[in-house]
């Protein structure tokens, strides 16, 4: 495993990794199991076969790294046990597309809530794309043209708090200190997988479910694949790229699922449903295309 982390193969796996990602929402459809269930699931799979890896690999987990860092990674490991209970309703409820867009708003919350939570500075043109982003949002929510969000405005909200979730993760794994990334990746997919049981223990009634071969299948598939290997890959190769870089490189995981939701569900947004979909893609990509830019510019003129 550790052989194939290299500087060289660092793009292409991240790319894997991220179509990897894209393809959970079309899997989500055909499961017939409720969104939570799901989620725990995908979460106790996933940390259990990334367990399993470490130690096959020969490495340990870090004990001191992780009670060093405990309370963060409660922190995170909830926003993303809740990143994803919340994104699997919006797949149930509404388009896969559409759960998978308003997921992506992270990048601009991140812009917005950046400067309060990390003390970062917040540039005119970053608040710029972010208010497109979140102009877009309004746009593929179809309340300009419905005056209201209508049947799926359940589904819209999960998506919403989705990407609120999956900022929270990301604000809260910057603030982490000292630890590997399995360590980190094992310790939130337990800590996410036991919040969403917890969850499911007053919500679901086990007793009444029904487990078809299919559904159980794609759960452990989900668990395996689109969890603890595609996590392993994730962070394997960003250990050789660049920030921007890996962001940028982050954009393959929507438009793979986009993709997929047309060719194999057939769905679309509609007109004003697709550009708001590209503003909310385009506008945090052009930010990110635009601070690099900047950088490289910055680092030109000091050489």
């Amino acid at each position: 495993m550790r052989d194939l982390f290299n500087q060289k193969n660092a793009k292409a796996l991240m790319i894997l990794a991220m179509a990897i990602f894209g393809m959970i929402g079309t899997m989500t459809y055909f499961i017939e199991l409720p969104p939570s269930v799901i989620v725990v699931g995908r979460g106790m799979i996933g940390a259990g076969f990334l367990l399993l890896v470490i130690y096959i690999s020969g490495s340990k987990l870090s004990k001191d790294d992780i009670y060093g860092n405990l309370f963060t990674l409660i922190c995170s490991g909830t926003c993303l046990g809740l990143n994803w209970l919340f994104l699997f309703e919006a797949y149930k409820s509404v388009d896969i597309s559409l759960a998978t867009v308003l997921n992506y708003l992270t990048p601009a919350l991140v812009i917005l809530a950046a400067p309060v939570f990390l003390k970062t500075r917040l540039t005119v043109s970053k608040l710029g794309f972010a208010l497109l982003a979140l102009f877009g949002m309004v746009l593929i929510s179809g309340i300009l043209e419905n005056g209201s969000l209508g049947s799926d405005g359940y589904g819209i909200v999960c998506g919403v708090l989705a990407a609120v979730f999956y900022t929270g993760l990301v604000l809260f794994n910057k603030k982490l200190k000292s630890i590997g990334a399995y360590d980190m990746t094992f310790v939130q997919l337990l800590i996410g997988g036991l919040i969403v049981l917890v969850y499911t223990l007053f919500t679901i009634d086990y007793g009444s479910l029904q487990f078809d071969l299919v559904s159980v299948v794609l759960v452990v598939i989900l668990g395996v694949v689109q969890t603890a290997i595609a996590f392993l890959l994730y962070f394997g190769s960003l250990a050789y790229l660049d920030a921007s870089t890996a962001v940028i490189y982050g954009y393959v995981e929507p438009v793979i699922g986009i993709f997929l939701s047309i060719v194999i569900l057939h769905e679309d947004l509609g007109p004003v449903g697709w550009i708001g979909a590209a503003l909310i893609l385009g506008s945090t990509f052009m930010s990110e295309i635009l601070e690099r830019r900047k950088a490289r510019s910055v680092q030109n003129g000091q050489t």
